[in-house]
Parts: structure tokens; sequence; C-alpha cells
């Protein structure tokens, strides 16, 4: 039923952004005394309507807008001197600006008070806490370990491991002074450590899709509460009791935030014995680890990487052609020994469909066979086929790893009022900037006009970031989300100086202002004219892009190949 789902947020979404636009008109409106005739969410023929004093309020059935009729803004039409009095070309030009400017506004206002929402109820953060690293990059070379948790970074608190991300990709080539809290894993006693990092300069790609130059340390977030995983039941784990997708929770009451962690405890290790507390479904367990000798510890103790068990494996692909199944493990790539998924992609892509050793573990045993990587299309799950932020070439060889839904990685940070304030003003003056910059980037050529949408991309988006969100708490996380960076979009936009738009309107009522006398009616009917044409051809642009990206056209185009 998941088109129920997409339908059923669509609506919702399309009906908010508009609801609010449209209510700052019909508020600014009323304030200064003009007579609301009719509000409406949605164009043509109405759903349903009802009349409340003057106005009459109306859900139509084209999503396609909405509007508010305000008596008297028809030059051309006959009005009673009562009418004309509370009509809106009667008014001063800075009332009419204040009407034509409550929608946009209340478009850039409703994301600050979603993000307050979204705090008020907890947004998932990843912590900033080191999780594994690259040995030859420099967060490794600088002396970050696994487990630190990242306090500041040149003297700016941080909180969140995005935080991290952003001042790391500006940095390149450059001092940064680092502070962290490292647990010591003997005696589980907290010290700040301060660091000197210099992230080095790699290729990466902007939040618009181009290839970029950014900083790169090779360290990736702690994902908490580490799932167990071993293939030998006669292991000192399998005779603890250990299962395996058990979740460590502590190892002698020190958190374990990271398997490289875990792996640095039995490196350090003097005891015979470790207290084990895991997380089996609902139940927390207590379990007694029996330790043999410092020899067998990396061998027998080591907890494998769960995202390199293959949960999927492609009928008929390279890698089921090659012998790998589903259940299976990935060993190694050539001679790259493999730590984690991310890596996998990487290597894959890289050898450009050479052919290359994979190593893998089935029932225990190790095999390896040579499999070439085929290049593919893929559609993007938001935006479709053809994504021009899409660039790089994509190769697979049909193997899908074991990921979890559950987001523990996290952690829902419950904020003061003060912080919802703050931070629904930072979020949405960020989201703003770049949506200005995207704007400007469409107009000099630097992003391609595939990148717009019609409401069919609207109506893909919400239901997609829903459920790639799990949906449920996090799902209307992803949806709020959504919702204000649309809303902010749809304000900016509706601030443009084309004619039929707020912004059109507010340029003939600044130079009345300015003139002290109306623009004329001609040049506002040719000029809306005009500004009619460039949203029709606007509004086919995006229809054709979303019929293309979404493959509407497939069929047509097959006809005549």
């Amino acid at each position: 039923m998941n088109w129920l789902t997409d339908v059923s947020l669509f609506a919702l979404l399309f009906f908010l952004l508009v609801f609010f636009h449209e209510l700052g008109h019909f508020l600014m409106a009323k304030w200064v005394g003009i007579k609301v005739e009719k509000f409406s969410i949605g164009m043509g023929p109405a759903i349903f309507s009802f009349r409340k004093g003057e106005t009459e309020y109306r859900l139509a059935i084209l999503p396609l807008g909405g509007y508010v009729k305000m008596a008297g803004d028809d030059p051309s039409k006959e009005l009673s001197e009562e009418e004309r009095k509370r009509g809106f070309l009667a008014q001063r030009p800075p009332a009419k600006l204040l009407v034509v400017f409550g929608g946009p506004g209340f478009n850039l206002i409703l994301p600050m008070f979603i993000y307050a929402i979204m705090l008020a109820v907890g947004i998932p953060f990843v912590k900033p806490v080191v999780g594994s690293l690259e040995k030859e990059m420099p967060g490794y070379l600088s002396g970050l370990r696994s487990g630190d948790e990242i306090v500041s970074i040149d003297g700016s608190k941080i909180d969140r491991w995005k935080q991290v991300e952003e001042r790391v990709r500006e940095a390149a080539n450059q001092d940064l002074k680092v502070v962290v809290d490292r647990v010591d894993l003997t005696s589980g006693s907290v010290r700040s450590v301060e660091l000197s990092l210099k992230p080095q300069l790699a290729e990466g790609r902007s939040k618009f899709g181009e290839i970029v130059e950014v900083g790169k340390i090779g360290v990736s977030p702690a994902y908490p509460l580490p799932l167990v995983y071993y293939e030998s039941a006669s292991s000192p784990l399998g005779r603890a009791q250990v299962q395996n997708f058990d979740r460590v929770l502590s190892v002698d009451g020190i958190s374990i935030l990271s398997l490289d962690q875990w792996n640095e405890i039995l490196d350090t290790q003097t005891k015979s014995q470790l207290a084990l507390r895991l997380k089996r479904g609902d139940k927390t367990i207590d379990a007694k680890l029996e330790l043999a000798g410092k020899a067998v510890l990396r061998k027998e103790l080591e907890i494998l990487p769960i995202e390199l068990v293959i949960a999927e494996v492609t009928p008929d692909g390279r890698a089921a052609k090659g012998g790998i199944e589903a259940g299976d493990r990935l060993v190694a790539i050539g001679s790259k020994v493999l730590r984690s998924w991310e890596e996998v992609p990487e290597i894959v892509r890289a050898s450009e469909g050479r052919p290359l050793k994979f190593t893998w573990a089935h029932n225990g045993q190790e095999r390896s066979a040579e499999i070439a990587a085929e290049e593919t299309v893929v559609d993007d799950p938001l935006l479709g086929k053809d994504n021009p932020m899409a660039t790089d070439k994509i190769y697979r060889i049909g193997i899908a790893p074991r990921l979890e839904s559950d987001t523990s990685f996290g952690e829902d940070q419950s904020w003061s009022p003060l912080a919802w304030i703050k931070m629904g003003v930072d979020q949405t003056w960020g989201l703003a900037s770049m949506t200005v910059i995207a704007l400007s980037k469409l107009v000099t050529g630097e992003i391609s006009l595939k990148l717009l949408g019609s409401p069919i991309m609207i109506y893909k988006v919400a239901g997609n970031t829903y459920r790639m969100a799990g949906g449920g708490h996090h799902g209307w996380i992803a949806f709020l989300t959504n919702l204000a960076l649309l809303s902010i979009t749809l304000g900016l936009v509706n601030l443009l100086p084309v004619p039929v738009l707020d912004g059109g309107h507010a340029v003939f009522f600044t130079i009345e202002w300015i003139r002290g006398r109306p623009v004329s009616l001609k040049v506002m009917e040719v000029a809306t004219q005009i500004g009619l044409v460039m949203l029709i051809g606007l509004f086919a642009l995006v229809l054709y892009n979303d019929f293309n990206r979404y493959g509407f056209l497939d069929p047509i185009i097959k006809l005549f190949q």
C-alpha cells in the first residue's frame, strides 16, 4: 500500500505548503481592513466549501497552488463606495506590499516552527564520536583514536558529527586545533586531549553535485551498540553464550562505541575475565567472557564487521556467478582486507569493470574468485533516472550488505526552548542561503534545469524519503525536513520579480509608492501576460523533466526507435 502512503503524505505536504502561504496573504489582508471573498487551497472546481462571515473557504480539486480572492483586485469591475474603500487596489502602497509579502513571509517563518517542533520531540543526531580510522590518513596520524569524542574544533563547540564533517571539508591543508574527550580503556576514566589536525586535499562534491576540492581526514563516526558476529561456536564468545547479532553495550563498565574500540580493549587487556553487558532484542544480558592468553585474543575474540555479511545476492549477477551466497562474509578485495562496507563500492567503482579478486568466508571457510563489476544505470530513489547530480558511473557486482534499520547510532537530543528558537533560525537561514545560491546557479547555468521538478517530483520525494528514513518517528522527521525546505523554496521563488508572482506585484507597488501614482493598467496587463507565458513555459519544462525522470516517456520513445 505504498501508493496510499505516498498520496496521503503528498496531500498533507501540499496542503500545509499552500495553506501557510495563503494564510499569510489572508491575515495581512484582514489586518489592513481588506475584504477577503475567497480563501482557496487548490485550483479549479471545489471539492467542498463553506462560508463563514464574508469569506468562502474552499478546497479545490487541482493541486496547483491556491489563492486569496480580495475585493477590489479587478480594476475593470464596478464597486460600491463601501466595497471600493475595502478593496485591495484602493489601499496605500505600504498596505498592499504588506499583503503581498505576507505569503512568502509565512513560508519563511514556517520552517522556524518546524525545527522547533522537531527539537521539542527530539531530532536524531549522530554523536561526534570517532569510529573507524584509516591508518594512513590525517585523522589517525594526528592521534585521533576510536572512541574519542570531539568536543571542539578551533574553539568552536561541537555537539554532532555533521559539524565535524562540515569543518573538515572546508579546511583542506589548514591546521585545526581539535579537543577530544578520551576514555582510558583500562580504568574507564575520561581525560581531555588536544590534537593538531591538518585535513588533506581531496576531490569531493558540493551540495549541488559540482566537483570541488575538500578536506578529508579518513575518519567515520562511531555507531554505538556494535553487533556481535563471529563464525566459530567453540570460540570464547560462543562458550560465553554470546549470540550473533547481540549488541555490545559495555565491557567491564566501559561503553563500547565501535568495533575498533572493542579490538583496542582486547589489545590492552591483562585480565583473565571480562564482564560483558549485551542487548538481545528488548532484553539486557550480562555475560562473563573467559580469556585464554593474548595469543588467541585477536583471532578468536575479534567481532567481525556485521555490514560485511551479505544479505542479498542478485540472481545471475556477477557475484552470484562467482560463487558468493547470501550469508557469506566479505574478507578482502585484492590485497585490501576489508573493515567496513563503505570500502566495497569505492574499490569496485575504482576498478571500472576490471576483474578483482574477492575473498569471502562461507561457513567459516575462505573462498576466492575473480569478479568483474558491470557498469549499470541506477534510478535515484528520490530524483529518478538521469539525475544530473549523479554524474559518476555506477559499477556493481550484485550484492547488498546487512544494514540495520535501528537508528540507535544517533541520539535524540531534546533541547531547551531557547535552543529551539536559535536552531530554528539557524537552520532556516542555512537552507534559505543554500536555496538562493541554487537559484542563482540555475540562472547562470551552473546547475542543470533538469533538477527542477513539478508536483510529481514532490509526490515521489514525500513518500520515498519517509520510507528511506524507516517510517515512524524518523519518517516524520524526514517529512518535516522536506516541508521546511519546500516552504523556503516556495517563499523565495515567489519573491522573484516576475509578473504574476508576489515579487512582481511588489515591484509594481514599490514603483507606485515612489512615483505617487499606480503603474498604468496597460503596462500591468502586458507584464502579467509575459509573466504568465513564462510560468506556463516553466511548468511545461518541469513536467517534461518529471515525465523523463520517472520513465513516463519511455514507452513513447520506444515507439520511435
